[in-house]
């Protein structure tokens, strides 16, 4: 009696140790297997397997590599139970397989079931095998899983070699605990997405039914959030590390890496406990520049015109399939990027050149067109009837998208949706003509770098709110990191949770902007719904093809040296403020267009200031050696200045800007200083030195010029003379592959 009832308590206590589900990978890393035949709980291999990294179709996985012989898994299924496995062959396998077929069984005493098979044949695209079963049905049932592949045309020699990669794979269910802990965080960026395109933001078409029902109703919309530059690579690379684009990108456009030691959100978020998965729509953000840094699963296009053509489908289902795959294991992040609507105009809802969001059109314009148009190679015949038609394609690609945003949430089940925070934005948005340009990178309106912000997380995110305050990209990285329970040492922006949370209200914030895609810089700063932009037209700038000369001579037509906007009475920017002199409020954002971008240019400034419109301010800065060169620092047409030997003569115009020129060369200290207002001589307290001392007799050595950063104009008519304390930002020769890929874009020649 007591030997039967010790032998119940034992077996009673084995089925209360039996593991219930697995997550392959970790649990082959700590070495949580058994090897060889034989049976008992847990993961059983016939041969050791190992953590290893593989590429597939372009898609980078971690994974567990394994011999072909069949492996097991035996344990108690938990309650709510799904499986994943996600499976294919190493690259050189294939050099003489011909097929691959995997199959999924259980085994519960006697009975057997088929979950899943999947096959692949040589000659087929690469891509990864995704099996999925649903064990719901046997939650609380102990049975055994075998993993089974048959390789045709594997050599006998290959059989026990880790030729099959494994990954994911993992059972399991929705964990109370887990739900309680950390967050998931689901990251949707919509490539070149206009934030007044969207049904949320008041958008007359319903472009958007997806975003509007699951985020925009059930979470929070901010209304007034920027991108920090309006194109892809500045933009992405700001918010993915938190810094400053000018920081990261130089003036050449192919110029930039991921600045080695500043840690991406994706590091970030690994290093908090996340499986982080990056999945990249747009080619130009490759794997060779740093973009997958952080990414246990990675994928990027290669850079060819066709990858960028093909509709959001292919991503949604890879962006499925991780989802599937990590759902049910600890906290994910997932950052998406769908590169619709970017051009070409190309959905598959348009049919014979005809959106549903258009009546009859019979010109000859097709999606196709609109980088010949933006390159200045095809002229619009009939604009009345030609530009509303490309803004309707440009609507069916949204639509589009929306589409697929729609079906990546459907992936999520409720429980998962519960304790996960949503993310929805966009890098940029889009020209289509409304100040004369078309499609992105060159200018800094609104249609450029006004983008979509909303965030959806329930039980803590309100519903149905609009927050609007300004907001920057730049804010994504401290916010969602805090979201996840760390801290964004390092990071430049603003952590939105607080405000998102109901805690606080939210901070008033400046955005910042600047362009960086060839020709001399423009730069905008917004706050409170007023803007300022700032286009330094009188830098030299060579062309460096056909393609950039007439972007350039199409923009010094365009766009002025000097903007202001009041957002509030004029959203679509059509009243410039400025030629009557600017408002007061300018004074803060051209601040912060200074501050923004002083790192980005080397050189003594010599920077005039208070000088009213109508008058003006010339003189003479005599050096102690002659300088190499002079640098226009936003001067207007009327501006002449000229370096003979080692004096530099100004005479300056009247304006609401600050405005001057930057010296560069050796010398070491400034000799004199002599200025003059409409020709009448100002005391030598007009000359204002480093931080803003007035100055007294020379000479003053550039060493007693420092500015820890640019320093306020005084009141009146004042010269001011500074060296930034910091060093300029030393940017990384171009990129090669980069290059490459833009060319094959068509950004480039």
């Amino acid at each position: 009696m007591f030997v039967a009832v010790s032998l119940a308590l034992a077996l009673a206590g084995c089925r209360r140790r039996l593991p219930e589900g697995f997550v392959l990978r970790p649990a082959v890393v700590r070495s949580d297997f058994q090897v060889g035949p034989g049976s008992g709980p847990g993961l059983r291999f016939p041969d050791r397997p190992a953590a290893g990294t593989i590429v597939v179709g372009g898609e980078r996985r971690e994974v567990v590599l394994a011999s072909p012989e069949t492996w097991s898994w035996t344990g108690r299924v938990p309650p709510g139970a799904r499986l994943h496995a996600g499976v294919q062959l190493i690259p050189e396998a294939w050099s003489t397989a011909r097929s691959l077929r995997v199959q999924i069984e259980s085994v519960r005493g006697d009975r057997r079931e088929v979950l899943d098979i999947a096959r692949f044949a040589a000659g087929e695209g690469p891509r990864w095998l995704e099996l999925d079963a649903d064990l719901a049905s046997a939650a609380g049932a102990e049975l055994t899983i075998e993993f089974r592949v048959a390789i045709e045309g594997l050599p006998q020699e290959q059989r026990h070699s880790a030729v099959v990669a494994w990954g994911p794979v993992l059972l399991a269910g929705p964990s109370t605990v887990r739900a309680a802990a950390k967050p998931n965080v689901l990251f949707i960026l919509i490539d070149t997405l206009r934030a007044d395109h969207l049904t949320p933001y008041g958008y007359g078409r319903d472009t958007s039914p997806n975003i509007e029902s699951w985020l925009a109703r059930k979470g929070t919309l901010f209304e007034n959030a920027y991108s920090q530059a309006p194109w892809t690579i500045p933009s992405v690379a700001s918010f993915l590390t938190g810094r400053m684009p000018g920081e990261l990108m130089g003036q050449d456009i192919g110029a930039f890496s991921m600045p080695v030691g500043t840690p991406t959100l994706a590091e970030r978020m690994g290093e908090l406990g996340y499986e982080t998965g990056g999945l990249f729509g747009n080619p130009t953000l490759h794997a060779g520049v740093g973009f997958d840094r952080g990414f246990d699963t990675f994928f990027a296009p290669p850079g060819t015109m066709e990858e960028i053509r093909r509709p959001c489908d292919a991503l949604r289902a890879r962006a499925q399939d991780w989802l599937r795959g990590h759902q049910d294991g600890g906290p994910f992040f997932l950052y998406l990027h769908f590169v619709d609507p970017h051009d070409p105009y190309e959905s598959p809802e348009v049919v014979n050149n005809h959106s549903p969001f258009e009546g009859e059109y019979h010109g000859k314009v097709a999606g196709t067109w609109v980088h010949g148009i933006y390159g200045g190679k095809i002229q619009l015949e009939d604009p009345a009837h030609d530009i509303p038609h490309i803004v309707a394609l440009y609507d069916s690609e949204v639509h589009w998208v929306d589409r697929c945003v729609g079906q990546v949430l459907e992936t999520l089940r409720p429980e998962v949706l519960r304790n996960t925070l949503v993310v929805l934005t966009a890098d940029h948005g889009e020209e289509l003509h409304d100040h004369g340009g078309w499609k992105h990178g060159q200018s800094l309106y609104q249609e450029q770098i006004h983008v979509p912000l909303l965030m959806r997380w329930d039980g803590r995110i309100a519903a149905g709110r609009r927050l609007p305050g300004t907001v920057r990209l730049l804010d994504l990285l401290p916010t969602l990191v805090e979201a996840a329970g760390g801290r964004a040492a390092g990071a430049e922006g603003t952590s939105l949770l607080p405000a998102l949370l109901g805690r606080e209200p939210l901070p008033r914030l400046m955005a910042f902007a600047q362009h960086l895609n060839g020709g001399p810089m423009r730069a905008a700063a917004v706050a409170d719904e007023r803007k300022l932009i700032l286009f330094n037209r009188r830098a030299p700038f060579v062309h460096s093809d056909e393609l950039q000369d007439y972007l350039w001579k199409h923009d010094l037509e365009r766009l002025s040296r000097v903007e202001a906007y009041d957002l509030r009475r004029d959203p679509g920017e059509h009243s410039n403020l400025a030629p009557t002199g600017l408002p007061a409020w300018a004074a803060d954002e051209e601040t912060a267009i200074h501050r923004g971008i002083e790192g980005q240019f080397v050189g003594l400034r010599v920077m005039a200031s208070g000088v009213p419109v109508g008058h003006r301010l010339s003189g003479t800065i005599r050096c102690d050696r002659p300088p190499a060169r002079w640098v226009p620092y936003f001067l207007a047409d009327g501006d002449r200045v000229a370096l003979e030997g080692k004096t530099l003569r100004f005479d300056l115009e009247g304006d609401a800007v600050q405005k001057g020129v930057l010296l560069v060369g050796d010398f070491t200290a400034i000799e004199d200083a002599r200025l003059a207002l409409d020709g009448k001589p100002l005391p030598m307290s007009s000359v204002r030195l480093g931080e803003g001392r007035a100055a007294e007799g020379g000479p003053w050595p550039l060493s007693g010029l420092g500015a820890a950063t640019w320093p306020l104009p005084p009141s009146g008519p004042a010269l001011r003379l500074f060296v930034p304390a910091h060093p300029p930002v030393v940017h990384p020769p171009a990129d090669p592959e980069t290059l490459r890929r833009l060319r094959a874009l068509g950004y480039i020649q």
